[in-house]
């Protein structure tokens, strides 16, 4: 089943309207809707935000549904010239800069004990949500997204992070969202609309464009669920 997440309702509010859909029971914050595309059923679901939370909403989602796809949809910080406001990151890898194990010989963003934590997304998956892109009218770029459990509004973090990734934008979700892709081998995609970037200015930016850049989002996600079983 292919499932879509987002970090909270407004992200997906316009999404679940274009759809016929019944909401869930779900647990805690998440909302979680069973939607029907040409007699397809798909999910919506919000994960609230912060990895705990993330994992949690997904552990139950994969536990109570046949998941088989995981899309992420919403908003991010742009750190490159390449991604500017309300262009979209399709995304090739995931990773959470917040993660720093390097003092005990770990790559920066690896956990101890794992393989890897730069995690690679599906790429026929990546290139549905291309052509939905295209379809929507929007610019994309491929790239690295970076993730924390943080805000990024400072030039020196947003450059230290395009430094040593050499990502090309920050969010607070795609690096806890492929790391459990990665760990239960399901296949994953995300699209992130710019909605600033990511330097001393970028909450008054966020303020100013979020609302449209979560519309973009949906209207991406909305050509990409009919993609994906056209």
């Amino acid at each position: 089943m292919l499932l879509i997440i987002a970090p909270e309702d407004k992200y997906v509010n316009n999404l679940i309207s274009k759809f016929e859909h019944t909401k869930k029971d779900a647990i805690n914050d998440v909302s979680l809707y069973n939607c029907v595309y040409n007699e397809h059923q798909f999910l919506i679901a919000t994960t609230g935000y912060g990895k705990v939370n993330i994992a949690n909403a997904l552990r139950f989602l994969c536990d109570n549904y046949d998941v088989k796809v995981i899309t992420e949809i919403g908003t991010a910080g742009s750190i490159s010239d390449a991604n500017d406001i309300f262009s979209a990151v399709v995304f090739n890898n995931s990773l959470q800069f917040d993660v720093d194990f390097s003092p005990n010989g770990y790559s920066p963003g690896v956990f101890p004990n794992m393989v890897k934590g730069i995690y690679p997304t599906n790429s026929d998956l990546k290139e549905c949500m291309q052509r939905s892109c295209l379809a929507c009218g929007v610019n994309y770029t491929n790239d690295l997204i970076a993730s924390g459990d943080m805000f990024v509004c400072n030039n020196g973090l947003a450059n230290s992070i395009r430094r040593e990734y050499n990502a090309g934008a920050v969010d607070v979700e795609s690096g806890a969202v492929g790391q459990f892709a990665f760990q239960n081998k399901i296949a994953y995609v995300g699209v992130k609309v710019i909605s600033n970037f990511a330097y001393n200015n970028s909450l008054r930016q966020y303020n100013l464009y979020e609302d449209e850049a979560i519309l973009t989002a949906q209207k991406i996600a909305g050509k990409f669920i009919k993609n994906y079983y056209d």
